[in-house]
């Protein structure tokens, strides 16, 4: 293969850091029902690269929640809207990226664990609305990471067959997810992953600006 012919990012600790903004309002929720908040390790252990059902499933096992799930979900929903008014920045080397691949006229595709919704308010927030072909968030598939079926889908999406796509991933959910699809699998690391088992990725890099342009191919029919 002369290059991968597509590329499909994670969102949360590949084009934008906000694992913190997720951590802060799940603790502050938590805080709100007098349970105590879930530390860094936590944090790492069960619940980065998750779907939204995921965590709260796994929350309730560990902190004493009586209510449904999705009484919390609701609750945490608004209180993430609330904490994305913060400042949100794209991750060093994704607007690079990004031109790389407009330059050579490859597809992009999101395919994040978050909410659909989530994944489109931050977008905007980081000016990158409209700068990808195709976007899926958790809610767009029945079996989320580390299941394939969102890559599987993503590259779907995209016309490329999943082996001729490079993934880039952080977490080693998102990781397990993107190999089993068959893609080309980047690890990025971050401050809240930077612990984290990422040996299963094919190539990990310490940020983005690191990325081999050449392994992209040289236009769509390369």
């Amino acid at each position: 293969m002369a290059g991968y012919r597509a590329i499909l990012f994670d969102m949360d600790g590949v084009l934008v850091d906000s694992e913190p903004l997720f951590l802060s309002a799940i603790n502050r929720l938590l805080v709100q029902e007098g349970v105590e908040p879930v530390s860094v390790k936590e944090n790492e252990e069960f619940l980065i690269g998750t779907t939204i059902n995921e965590t709260w499933r796994v929350l309730k096992l560990k902190r004493p929640l009586p209510l449904p799930a999705a009484d919390y979900i609701e609750r945490y929903d608004a209180i993430v809207r609330e904490v994305m008014m913060e400042e949100l920045a794209p991750q060093p080397g994704v607007r690079e990226l990004i031109d790389a691949c407009n330059q050579r006229g490859l597809p992009k595709a999101v395919a994040s664990s978050s909410l659909h919704m989530w994944v489109d308010l931050k977008l905007n927030a980081i000016g990158l609305s409209g700068a990808f072909d195709a976007v899926l968030g958790g809610d767009d598939v029945s079996r989320g990471k580390p299941e394939p079926e969102i890559y599987v889908k993503a590259a779907e999406r995209l016309g490329v067959p999943p082996a001729e796509c490079i993934a880039i991933e952080d977490s080693p959910i998102g990781i397990s997810a993107a190999v089993a699809s068959g893609a080309y699998t980047i690890a990025v690391r971050t401050e809240y992953t930077r612990n984290l088992d990422v040996s299963q990725a094919h190539t990990v890099l310490e940020t983005l600006e690191d990325f081999d342009m050449a392994l992209l191919a040289d236009g769509p029919g390369s």
